[in-house]
């Protein structure tokens, strides 16, 4: 099936583009715990000066936040108080979700399929985009970070990440704000995804064409949610086991003008 009178695509980033290997809830939750904890009790970057250096009062003020290696229990208890208190502000709720998030995004790894892909199907004239779920309260520069990490920054026009945007898939009104950011309209447009009902129920309910892909690995290790998930009761356009079948479905765009 050809993807006739398409101008934009639009991808999934998580388990489309880059697997993130996400392990069982207590897994995970003991994993967050461990990086929030470190964020607010042992912060590398806030290390104790030597008995030589002299800080002046904004210095020392600084200071008084950061703890000693060797710093008594109870001291350092008090000092992270302190830090959660000041979270609640949104200072530094952000880097306190980062922490969260760190060990997810550490471990993640870019599909091989995926550069290949992404620079064939712009090299054939189609406009790209980015619409991904985030995990709430991470920071914008989390996730463009991982963009640059795996070199995706080139090929996408608009990113979108719903912990910056305020709503997340399949709230169509993502796909939306993508789409005007592209300029493109929905019925001019295909979403490819791995899930069945944030991208795929999503991206159809406001007329985008979809492409489900089943990673054999990734559809192996599904959960029971997941498999529920997968009778969603929108059926993707087209499904695939790989990026490099889009190929088959997206052909060079005749020039414009």
């Amino acid at each position: 099936m050809a993807l006739s009178d398409t101008e934009a695509v639009l991808f999934d980033m998580g388990g489309t583009l880059v697997d993130y290997p996400v392990p069982s809830w207590p897994v995970m939750a003991g994993r967050c715990i461990e990086g929030v904890y470190g964020y607010i009790v042992r912060p590398e970057h806030e290390l104790h000066p030597s008995a030589a250096a002299v800080a002046g009062p904004p210095e020392a003020r600084a200071l008084r936040t950061a703890p000693s290696p060797h710093a008594a229990v109870p001291h350092r208890i008090m000092l992270a108080l302190r830090r959660v208190v000041r979270s609640l502000s949104g200072r530094t709720l952000p880097r306190m979700a980062e922490a969260c998030a760190r060990p997810l995004v550490a471990g993640a790894r870019l599909y091989d399929d995926a550069l290949p892909v992404l620079r064939a199907i712009k090299s054939r004239g189609y406009r790209l985009g980015l619409v991904s779920n985030t995990p709430w309260g991470t920071p914008e520069y989390l996730w463009e970070n991982q963009v640059q990490r795996f070199s995706l920054e080139p090929y996408f026009e608009v990113r979108l990440f719903s912990s910056v945007f305020g709503l997340r898939k399949p709230d169509a009104r993502i796909f939306q704000a993508a789409l005007d950011g592209l300029g493109v309209a929905a019925a001019r447009a295909v979403f490819i995804g791995d899930n069945p009902e944030a991208d795929i129920l999503g991206a159809a309910g406001v007329g985008m064409r979809t492409v489900l892909i089943e990673r054999p690995g990734r559809a192996a290790a599904a959960t029971h949610r997941d498999a529920a998930r997968r009778e969603a009761p929108v059926k993707p356009d087209i499904r695939i086991k790989s990026l490099a079948e889009l190929l088959d479905h997206l052909p060079p765009r005749a020039p414009v003008g």
